[in-house]
Order: C-alpha cells, then structure tokens, then sequence
C-alpha cells in the first residue's frame, strides 16, 4: 500500500464509494512473497522478528517487524502459516532481497530452505463491506468471522489458492495468493467489482493510518513509534533489536509517534513538522479524503503528540494533531 513519489492522494469518487459501500479489489503481485520450509522455518523468523512465529500454528497469521541492530524498522512481514510451510509477504519488489537476507541469516545446522515465489505467484487484495459476501460467491466459504490474517486453502474456478483475511479497508479485507495463471483466471470472476487504483487506496490507507513503505516505514523509525504493536510480542525470546524495543517499552518513552493529521490546506508530504519555532516531527503522507477533507500523516514528537494539538507544515500552514484511525 503505497506510492513511492511524496504527493497528495486524491481517489476516484466512484471508486472511493465502492470501497465504502460494496467491495473493490486490487492487484498487488509486485509485492514479494517469499516461502520458508523445513523444520527450523519458524525459528529463523522467531530470531530475526519481533513477533512470536514459532506460536502460529496452520490456519494462523501474524504481522512481525524485521529489524536492524538499532531497532529500526527494515521490513514489515504478514507471515501466514500453512501445512509444511510459512508463506510470507513483503513490501513491492522486495521479494528477492528478503529472501536473500534470510539465507544469509541461516546456520550451519538449520533445516529451512527458502524460496522467493514472487514471480511465480500473484496477489489479488478486496475491500470493502461486501468482500465477504464475494468470498462466499467465489469459493463457498464463509469467511464472516475469520479471524485477522486468518488462512486457508480455497478452490476458484478450478484454481488453488490460499484466502487470508487482511487489514480492513472500507469495512473488510482479504487477500488471494496463488499462482500467476490461477490469478489471471480468477480476475475474470471479478468482473462485478470495481477496480481499485493505487491512488484511491493511498487515501483509504492514509484514513486508517496504515503506514506504508519509504513513508512510514524506514530506519528513521522503530516499531513502537509506528504504533505496531499488534507486531510485536513482549514474551518471547531474543531477536534482533529485541533490548532496545523491551527498554523503550518499558519505560514508555518514545521519542515521536505516527499521528494523524487534519490538514490547513491541501499540502504535498516531505519535510519536517515545527511547533512554536522548533522541530516537532516528519510529514510522510498525505491525501485528499473525500470524508475527512485535507489530511496527512506524521510522526510528531512526544510533548506534541496529543490529540487537538497544532503544529506548522513546512509550508508554514498548520494542522491538528489527532489520534488515528480519522473519524468523523
């Protein structure tokens, strides 16, 4: 979810609506998906990641946060768990340099081999209040109440392919993995719903405050800060970075967090924040909702990161601190 060039947002009113009323759907096979088998799969992660994978069994998922020796976010991971198998999903394009990272990680005595599977694979997201509703139509189960980054093995028009529920948008999320000629033949079953353009769903995901990557997402920051605490297991063994995460955690210090802001005027991303004459954080998104009007992200400054307060964009106009998800 995002786009790379630091721009205002601005959605297709149809399309927009469709995802706030019915079900749009999206192609994401540019995202990597890289697959981890063998007996040690879920250890490797379990060392290198901030969640707990070895506690996934099949059916389950988990976001977990791939991290530098400072605690900086590297990658942001959606693991699912399969029968014999770990299936994880990256950022665009960053399938084989994941993959390249994790061989580079394994010992001497591990039994895990991995596979980028990006180009063999596609990647299919719908949102929306009735993507459910065509989850049922396409495959005859009833994914109503799975639970989120729940997984599972689904047939679509003679094509295998794997169902997991994902981060809402307009109401309801799901993502269809399978391979690149299944996915091909799926997308003619989607013929009723609306394509969603990379632009419209920048802005669905500015509302939400889902960070994206080379906005919210980069060395400048470390999980907590980002709000990825869903992430994040506090029980677990070690992990790269895990001492400065369990520090800053407990001693509930944070430098800055990713708020949302209601902006002045319509303003393009980039720069600092500035409150009272001094530095108070980064401006990394920006859109033109349709519901909320002008707004943005950013990660703002502890002492400033409270909802109602005003801050200065580096155009010099201002805007209103809030908490996220923007509401009404």
């Amino acid at each position: 979810m995002t786009q790379t060039s630091l721009q205002v947002a601005t959605a297709d009113p149809a399309t927009y609506r469709a995802a706030w009323e019915d079900v749009v759907w999206i192609d994401e096979s540019s995202r990597g998906r890289v697959r981890l088998t063998g007996r040690d799969r879920a250890e490797l992660l379990q060392r290198l990641t901030t969640n707990d994978i070895a506690a996934l069994t099949p059916g389950s998922g988990a976001r977990t946060v791939l991290l530098n020796n400072a605690a900086r976010i590297l990658d942001l991971l959606t693991v699912y768990a399969l029968p014999e198998q770990l299936l994880v999903t990256t950022a665009i394009g960053q399938g084989a340099t994941l993959a390249r990272f994790l061989r580079g990680k394994i010992f001497f005595n591990d039994q895990v081999a991995v596979e980028d599977l990006s180009d063999a694979t596609g990647q299919l997201q719908l949102y929306g209040p009735r993507a459910a509703a065509l989850i049922a139509r396409l495959t005859g189960l009833d994914a109503r109440d799975w639970p989120l980054h729940h997984v599972q093995a689904a047939t679509i028009a003679d094509a295998q392919a794997w169902i997991a529920r994902t981060l809402p948008l307009g109401g309801d999320g799901f993502v269809i993995i399978g391979g690149r000629a299944d996915l091909a033949r799926v997308q003619t079953l989607l013929a009723d719903a609306r394509p969603l353009d990379p632009a419209t769903l920048d802005v669905l995901r500015i509302e939400q405050g889902y960070p994206a990557p080379r906005r919210e997402l980069s060395t400048e920051y470390i999980p907590l800060e980002t709000g990825l605490y869903d992430a994040i297991s506090f029980k677990k063994g070690c992990y790269v970075g895990q001492e400065i995460i369990a520090r800053m955690d407990s001693r509930q210090r944070l430098a800055k967090r990713l708020m949302g802001l209601r902006l002045e005027r319509l303003t393009a991303p980039g720069g600092h924040l500035r409150k009272e004459g001094k530095e108070a954080g980064d401006f990394t998104s920006a859109a033109d909702s349709p519901r909320y009007g002008p707004i943005g992200l950013g990660y703002v400054r502890t002492l400033a990161a409270v909802a109602g307060a005003q801050v200065e964009l580096p155009d010099g106009s201002r805007a209103e601190v809030i908490e996220l998800p923007f509401t009404a």
